[in-house]
């Protein structure tokens, strides 16, 4: 699977591995049949039969949205399932070609449909939501949230105005991504790094000397080799230290390193897993796990850091500048595993939890460095609910 991403980074010889599976069964042989939801506008759900089979199931309410319907695809999957591509690979790649084919939003939810032995219905176990478990996890208690809601504005509004809109932007795209997280997890790893890079651009400092620069060592023996007069050695080393890449990468990853508090990839964190009735296929309440550290691989290791948060941008930059779709849900939940246990010379990956954790606490690190907790008359001001709004 890992493998796969790693040499189909825009998901393209997916849809071929499908097609020459379905064109290469032998005559008589009985395909084999999967299935999964997608989401589609409209109060008629999408029925019919082709190569990807169309199953109305009913109509779904989002508040804030149209109404929608879900329909269940069904469609032929050949080979073996170790020859096939990830689920949530195989989901998008569906849902991008639906909404290219039908101008419309599709998004084909990502999720395994499991059965118990001896029920005849199904139900769906979601995938997209265990990539980063607090964002789904049951809300705190209200008034929790009442006090830190307060607090968070009491500090944004008594900044500086620019100050207060470089965090405001962080603050959004870690919103875009929150939301995105269950739909694309790509374009939600692209949101985390922008937010952190916004934040670096403004709070950060740029590099100036050679000896800030984590490659210069590396370019050093590059410069001894070609037997560079001091001169030209000083006239590259300059040139390279106006490469505005260069300053973008090295400003983000160092700002990340030098903002996050003592202690934060120590810190013992829970994850959070729904509870699944089996006889009803309805949701009930979960448990919490035993506390981890959050990262511990990138605590022992300033430069491991460092390259993990390279490695980010570097992704980053390659979705949006190629469609390089380099971030799977199965790399994703395993990025802590390859961190610890990587191959030699194999670049570190930040999870997108882990980045996302980052991206928030750097906010809320500027938050409390720069804005005060004077409420401003906020603590008076309390809404009681049951009451009928007026206009």
């Amino acid at each position: 699977m890992g493998v796969l991403d790693d040499k189909d980074p825009t998901g393209a010889a997916r849809l071929k591995e499908w097609t020459e599976g379905l064109r290469e069964l032998p005559p008589g042989t009985p395909p084999t049949f999967e299935f999964q939801r997608m989401i589609h506008p409209g109060m008629v759900p999408a029925d019919g039969d082709g190569l990807l089979a169309a199953d109305g199931q009913g109509l779904l309410e989002v508040p804030g949205e149209h109404i929608q319907s879900v329909t269940v695809l069904h469609y032929m999957r050949a080979g073996s399932p170790s020859e096939q591509f990830d689920t949530v690979g195989r989901d998008a790649m569906f849902g991008a070609l639906l909404a290219l084919v039908t101008d419309r939003r599709c998004q084909v939810v990502p999720e395994v449909m499991a059965r118990v032995e001896g029920q005849e219905h199904s139900f769906a176990l979601p995938l997209a939501g265990t990539v980063d478990t607090h964002l789904g996890a049951p809300m705190p208690a209200w008034p929790q949230v009442d006090a830190a809601f307060r607090e968070a504005v009491a500090r944004l509004t008594s900044l500086p105005d620019d100050d207060m809109r470089a965090l405001s932007a962080a603050i959004h795209m870690h919103y875009c991504a929150s939301l995105l997280t269950t739909r694309d997890l790509v374009g939600a790893y692209a949101l985390l790094v922008g937010g952190i890079e916004c934040l670096a651009q403004y709070f950060g400092s740029p590099p100036t000397e050679w000896a800030d620069w984590d490659e210069s060592a590396s370019w050093g023996k590059f410069i001894a080799r070609q037997d560079f007069t001091e001169a030209q050695a000083a006239a590259l080393r300059a040139r390279l230290m106006k490469d505005k890449h260069i300053k973008l990468a090295e400003t983000f990853a160092t700002y990340a390193m030098t903002r996050l508090p003592a202690g934060f990839w120590q810190e013992p964190m829970r994850s959070y897993t729904w509870g699944v009735d089996a006889m009803s296929a309805r949701p009930r309440e979960g448990s919490w796990s035993d506390p981890q550290p959050r990262g511990s691989v990138f605590a022992d290791d300033p430069a491991v850091l460092k390259a993990a948060l390279k490695t980010a941008y570097k992704l980053r930059s390659q979705f949006l500048h190629a469609g390089k779709r380099a971030i799977s849900f199965a790399g994703d939940v395993f990025a802590s595993v390859v961190a610890t246990d990587r191959p030699a010379g194999e670049s570190p990956r930040l999870s997108a939890a882990q980045l996302r954790a980052v991206l928030r606490t750097l906010i809320l690190q500027e938050l409390t460095d720069g804005g005060s907790t004077d409420p401003r008359g906020l603590d008076e001001i309390t809404f009681v609910t049951g009451l009928t709004p007026t206009s």
